[in-house]
């Protein structure tokens, strides 16, 4: 059927451009909910307030600065006004540090969309950090600063009224963190003029605010490197803020009132105070932790002599911490294989499997390599640990012992393999390497579970109970997959609903397998990157131009060792 004058296009009927698929594909970052053990539940205990993009220490003092200049000058309280302020005030900054005369190379908030306009003669247009509300204080400082108890955040109850914006805190420490920064940039014509105009930036104003106000300076400032040390590390007697005169009409309230908002945790600053002392005498036992995430992680497993009892329960803490990263890279070297296999099966069938068949091809996976035998009982896997005459040959044709390489090694070993026999091979050691530790602070850290996967302890001990029953290696490569794989990711998956991240998932009775997105996952980062660069502003360490010992600790931070470990 034709309608007249309209053409034989006329005959198709297009859906309403309104309609769209109620069902969005996408891969899913945590498909076996393991990532979030370490990003929601371990790192904010270990390292409370400390972020993984929380890398430069200037930063605290500089967003602090902005925060109090905001309260000064008596701008909008109201949320939006403050987002703009900072991601235009955090473009400029990043124009200075890119443009830094000492060539410090030091990245920025925003700088992809920024290098290309500060490598030109000026002037700069204007412009804002990074397309996220309060920009890089939104994104990586503002739950490290109300951690800290420096910045009181939107909503913090006032006299029983939650506060429009953030603000400083009325205490000592968030004024000399914002005061110090201050002080070292209000010379300058950048903050004299420039910061308060909407005019395009000359390059000499830049210039001169770089010279003054770049990251790398702050080694150059004892004063406000202390107040930022102090920021991280100290705390106040209370944590209130106080609202007197014009500050109180620019928050809506009455004058005079005073509130204690976010409880500052003594824990918390204990914690952080321990880990940083922790981090600290492992680089001054292996300075290459400084350069090598390798290095840094067999350092935490394997970490020198405890100075005190404190410090013996936060090593035992992050040592827990690298055991359940080598726990996730064998099970996630299990789920890749899997996924491959039950795909490439459930194309040569033309369906999905059975729970026969996917019984089957988890049995299969003993084939990859190192070669199992399926049929042989694990505990002769066991054995062989334990004697040190297991031997796997790697990606580069390197040969591992596994009993005496390190964890660290292992870890990498079955991420490059990616099969799921070296994913057993790889428990099975860790678990053995497992039954000689102990200490209150890595049961505490081995215990911590997330909503979708037991703990590294109740895995090890799982595995121990099911051993106990004299499986085969197909019985145990079924029991990892049937228990840790295919249920928790099912759970996972339909929590996600309409995204749809499955893999795979029993469909009337059959394992169906999806094809995207089946290959690894990646570890959840583990502050190697934070630690060292933070560190190194606070002038805790420096470095050393020798490939073998790339870094020292500062007399300072010997100090700091010696106060907070004992």
């Amino acid at each position: 059927m034709q309608f007249e004058g309209l053409g034989a296009d006329a005959t198709r009927v297009p859906a309403p451009t309104w309609i769209e698929a109620s069902l969005k594909l996408k891969e899913g970052r945590d498909p076996l909910g393991l990532q979030t053990t370490t990003q929601d539940r371990l790192m904010p205990r270990l390292l409370p307030g400390i972020l993984e993009l929380s890398r430069r220490a200037r930063y605290f003092s500089f967003h602090a600065f902005l925060l109090g200049e905001y309260r000064d000058r008596h701008l909008a309280a109201d949320g939006n006004t403050l987002s703009a302020f900072i991601k235009r005030r955090e473009w400029e900054y990043g124009l200075a540090v890119l443009r830094c005369p000492r060539d410090c190379g030091s990245s920025p908030v925003g700088a992809r969309r920024l290098s290309g306009l500060a490598m030109g003669p000026g002037p700069y247009s204007r412009g804002e950090s990074v397309e996220s509300a309060f920009g890089g204080y939104g994104l990586y400082y503002r739950s490290p600063m109300a951690e800290f108890g420096i910045v009181a955040r939107a909503g913090t109850l006032l006299g029983g009224r939650p506060i429009p914006i953030d603000v400083l805190y009325d205490t000592d420490r968030a004024r000399l963190l914002a005061g110090t920064f201050k002080s070292a940039v209000e010379h300058t014509a950048y903050y004299q003029r420039a910061m308060w105009t909407t005019d395009d930036l000359p390059s000499n104003v830049i210039d001169e605010y770089a010279q003054a106000a770049c990251l790398c300076r702050l080694s150059a400032l004892p004063e406000e490197r202390d107040a930022v040390h102090a920021a991280l590390f100290a705390s106040d007697a209370e944590a209130p803020f106080t609202v007197v005169g014009e500050d109180s009409e620019l928050l809506g309230v009455a004058d005079g009132l005073t509130a204690n908002g976010e409880v500052l945790s003594e824990a918390g600053v204990r914690q952080r105070r321990l880990s940083v002392g922790h981090y600290l005498s492992l680089l001054d036992a292996v300075p290459s932790v400084v350069t090598s995430e390798t290095a840094y992680r067999d350092a935490l497993w394997s970490p020198p002599a405890p100075h005190s009892d404190a410090h013996a329960v936060v090593a035992g803490q992050w040592a827990a911490l690298i055991a359940k990263d080598v726990w996730q890279e064998a099970l996630c070297s299990v789920w890749s294989e899997l996924c491959r296999t039950g795909l490439a099966r459930a194309r040569d069938l033309g369906r999905g499997l059975t729970w026969d068949e996917a019984r089957r091809a988890a049995a299969g996976l003993a084939a990859g390599q190192p070669e199992l035998d399926p049929t042989s009982l694990t505990t002769d896997l066991a054995v062989q640990l334990t004697a040190g005459t297991l031997v796997v040959t790697d990606t580069d044709g390197i040969q591992l012992n596994v009993t005496t390489a390190s964890l660290d090694a292992l870890r990498r070993m079955t991420s490059r393999l990616d099969t799921a026999s070296s994913g057993l091979v790889v428990l099975l050691e860790l678990a053995r390497r497992m039954e000689r530790r102990a200490g209150d602070g890595w049961q505490q850290a081995a215990d911590i579970r997330s909503g979708w996967q037991p703990s590294i302890a109740a895995v090890t001990a799982a595995l121990r109970s099911h051993l106990a029953d004299g499986p085969t290696v197909a019985d145990t490569l079924w029991w990892l997959v049937s228990r840790f794989v295919i249920p928790v990711h099912e759970r996972i998956a339909y929590s996600k609903l309409p995204e749809l991240t499955f893999r795979f998932r029993w469909e009337d009775g059959l394992l169906r397998f999806y094809d995207h997105g089946v290959g690894r996952f990646p570890l959840a980062a583990v502050r190697n990157a934070p630690l060292a660069s933070l560190t190194r502003d606070l002038g805790l360490w420096s470095e050393v131009d020798d490939e073998r010992c790339p870094a020292t600790l500062t007399a300072r931070g010997l100090r700091f060792v010696e106060e907070v470990l004992g």
